[in-house]
Protein backbone atom coordinates (compact mmCIF):
# COMPACT_ATOMS: atom_id res chain seq x y z
CA UNK A 1 0.00 0.00 0.00
CA UNK A 2 1.66 3.37 -1.07
CA UNK A 3 1.09 6.38 1.52
CA UNK A 4 1.12 9.56 0.59
CA UNK A 5 3.59 11.46 2.25
CA UNK A 6 3.01 15.37 3.17
CA UNK A 7 5.98 18.11 1.76
CA UNK A 8 5.94 21.35 3.18
CA UNK A 9 6.22 24.19 1.53
CA UNK A 10 7.23 27.63 2.37
CA UNK A 11 4.97 30.26 2.55
CA UNK A 12 7.01 32.76 -0.23
CA UNK A 13 6.67 29.56 -2.86
CA UNK A 14 2.49 29.50 -2.12
CA UNK A 15 2.43 33.51 -2.11
CA UNK A 16 3.94 33.52 -5.91
CA UNK A 17 2.26 30.44 -6.95
CA UNK A 18 -1.21 32.36 -5.33
CA UNK A 19 -0.60 35.33 -7.33
CA UNK A 20 0.79 33.49 -10.54
CA UNK A 21 -2.41 31.63 -10.64
CA UNK A 22 -4.93 35.44 -9.57
CA UNK A 23 -2.93 37.35 -12.30
CA UNK A 24 -2.26 34.90 -15.44
CA UNK A 25 -4.65 32.58 -16.54
CA UNK A 26 -2.10 29.63 -15.49
CA UNK A 27 -4.35 26.76 -14.90
CA UNK A 28 -4.24 24.85 -11.44
CA UNK A 29 -2.06 21.81 -13.09
CA UNK A 30 -0.07 23.58 -14.67
CA UNK A 31 1.23 25.49 -11.54
CA UNK A 32 1.01 22.16 -9.50
CA UNK A 33 3.16 20.50 -12.08
CA UNK A 34 5.65 23.44 -12.33
CA UNK A 35 6.14 23.44 -8.22
CA UNK A 36 6.00 19.64 -8.19
CA UNK A 37 2.72 20.10 -6.11
CA UNK A 38 -0.44 18.33 -5.65
CA UNK A 39 -3.19 20.25 -8.15
CA UNK A 40 -5.19 20.21 -4.54
CA UNK A 41 -2.60 21.71 -2.79
CA UNK A 42 -2.44 24.80 -5.11
CA UNK A 43 -6.43 25.17 -4.79
CA UNK A 44 -6.05 25.03 -1.30
CA UNK A 45 -3.47 27.46 -1.28
CA UNK A 46 -5.63 30.45 -3.43
CA UNK A 47 -8.77 29.45 -1.50
CA UNK A 48 -6.74 30.22 1.97
CA UNK A 49 -5.26 33.29 0.65
CA UNK A 50 -8.38 34.35 -0.49
CA UNK A 51 -10.21 33.99 2.40
CA UNK A 52 -7.31 35.39 4.50
CA UNK A 53 -6.53 38.48 2.36
CA UNK A 54 -3.31 38.24 1.76
CA UNK A 55 -3.39 37.91 -2.17
CA UNK A 56 -5.79 40.18 -4.49
CA UNK A 57 -9.16 38.35 -5.02
CA UNK A 58 -9.84 39.04 -8.39
CA UNK A 59 -8.56 36.70 -11.21
CA UNK A 60 -7.59 39.64 -13.53
CA UNK A 61 -4.05 41.59 -14.58
CA UNK A 62 -3.91 44.44 -12.20
CA UNK A 63 -3.32 47.66 -13.64
CA UNK A 64 -0.01 49.26 -12.85
CA UNK A 65 0.05 52.12 -10.44
CA UNK A 66 -3.91 51.77 -8.71
CA UNK A 67 -2.72 50.51 -5.33
CA UNK A 68 1.22 50.51 -5.78
CA UNK A 69 1.33 54.35 -5.87
CA UNK A 70 3.12 56.06 -2.96
CA UNK A 71 1.44 57.53 -0.29
CA UNK A 72 2.74 60.64 -1.30
CA UNK A 73 2.04 60.21 -4.97
CA UNK A 74 -1.82 59.18 -4.05
CA UNK A 75 -2.30 62.63 -1.48
CA UNK A 76 -0.73 64.54 -4.96
CA UNK A 77 -3.78 62.89 -6.79
CA UNK A 78 -6.12 63.79 -4.17
CA UNK A 79 -5.47 67.10 -3.84
CA UNK A 80 -4.87 67.94 -7.71
CA UNK A 81 -8.26 66.44 -7.96
CA UNK A 82 -9.92 68.59 -5.58
CA UNK A 83 -9.48 71.79 -7.59
CA UNK A 84 -10.91 70.80 -11.08
CA UNK A 85 -14.69 70.58 -12.32
CA UNK A 86 -16.01 68.03 -13.51
CA UNK A 87 -15.37 67.45 -17.17
CA UNK A 88 -11.76 68.76 -16.30
CA UNK A 89 -12.17 65.58 -13.26
CA UNK A 90 -12.72 63.02 -15.93
CA UNK A 91 -9.59 63.79 -17.94
CA UNK A 92 -7.59 63.72 -15.21
CA UNK A 93 -8.91 60.53 -13.85
CA UNK A 94 -8.24 58.86 -17.63
CA UNK A 95 -4.63 60.38 -17.73
CA UNK A 96 -3.44 59.56 -14.44
CA UNK A 97 -5.37 55.81 -14.61
CA UNK A 98 -7.43 56.17 -11.73
CA UNK A 99 -10.78 55.92 -10.94
CA UNK A 100 -13.31 58.41 -8.73
CA UNK A 101 -13.79 55.78 -5.96
CA UNK A 102 -10.00 55.45 -5.25
CA UNK A 103 -9.56 58.98 -5.40
CA UNK A 104 -12.37 59.20 -2.31
CA UNK A 105 -10.52 55.95 -0.57
CA UNK A 106 -7.19 57.96 -0.64
CA UNK A 107 -8.88 60.90 0.70
CA UNK A 108 -10.20 58.96 3.70
CA UNK A 109 -7.43 57.15 4.21
CA UNK A 110 -5.95 60.52 4.35
CA UNK A 111 -8.28 62.05 6.43
CA UNK A 112 -8.04 58.71 8.83
CA UNK A 113 -4.40 59.46 9.27
CA UNK A 114 -4.43 63.05 9.99
CA UNK A 115 -6.91 62.31 12.78
CA UNK A 116 -4.79 59.47 13.76
CA UNK A 117 -6.84 56.68 12.79
CA UNK A 118 -5.96 53.51 10.79
CA UNK A 119 -7.41 52.57 7.68
CA UNK A 120 -10.00 50.10 8.23
CA UNK A 121 -7.96 47.88 6.42
CA UNK A 122 -5.17 47.73 8.29
CA UNK A 123 -7.13 47.98 11.51
CA UNK A 124 -9.01 45.11 10.04
CA UNK A 125 -5.63 42.93 9.34
CA UNK A 126 -4.15 43.59 12.75
CA UNK A 127 -7.52 42.36 14.46
CA UNK A 128 -7.44 39.12 12.61
CA UNK A 129 -3.38 39.03 13.28
CA UNK A 130 -3.95 39.56 17.20
CA UNK A 131 -7.32 37.33 17.30
CA UNK A 132 -4.41 34.55 15.28
CA UNK A 133 -1.81 34.95 18.19
CA UNK A 134 -4.79 34.86 21.07
CA UNK A 135 -6.01 31.71 19.27
CA UNK A 136 -2.36 30.34 18.95
CA UNK A 137 -1.60 31.21 22.59
CA UNK A 138 -4.80 30.03 23.97
CA UNK A 139 -3.95 26.66 22.71
CA UNK A 140 -0.81 26.70 23.88
CA UNK A 141 -2.33 27.12 27.78
CA UNK A 142 -4.69 25.11 27.45
CA UNK A 143 -2.00 21.98 26.83
CA UNK A 144 0.17 23.93 29.38
CA UNK A 145 -2.80 23.45 31.78
CA UNK A 146 -3.92 19.58 30.52
CA UNK A 147 -0.14 18.70 31.63
CA UNK A 148 0.15 20.08 34.77
CA UNK A 149 -3.36 18.26 35.12
CA UNK A 150 -1.49 15.06 34.16
CA UNK A 151 1.79 15.69 36.20
CA UNK A 152 -0.71 15.42 39.28
CA UNK A 153 -2.42 12.84 38.04
CA UNK A 154 0.60 10.73 38.15
CA UNK A 155 2.12 11.61 41.03
CA UNK A 156 -1.06 11.50 43.07
CA UNK A 157 -1.18 7.73 41.73
CA UNK A 158 2.16 6.83 42.53
CA UNK A 159 3.29 8.86 44.75
CA UNK A 160 7.22 10.55 44.72
CA UNK A 161 9.86 9.48 43.65
CA UNK A 162 10.92 5.66 44.41
CA UNK A 163 13.31 5.05 47.08
CA UNK A 164 14.73 1.90 44.94
CA UNK A 165 14.97 5.27 42.00
CA UNK A 166 18.35 6.37 42.25
CA UNK A 167 18.40 10.62 42.39
CA UNK A 168 18.65 12.40 39.12
CA UNK A 169 21.71 13.43 38.77
CA UNK A 170 21.93 17.19 36.80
Amino acid sequence: MRTKTHRMYPRELKESVVRRYLSTEVSYCALAQDVGADESSVRAWVRAFREHGHVTTKRTKRRAGTDGRSAAEKLRLVIAAKGLGDDERGAFLRREGVHDADLERWEQDALGGLSGQASSAAQAQRIRELERKNRKQDKRLREAAALLDLQKKVQALWGGEDDSTPPRSE
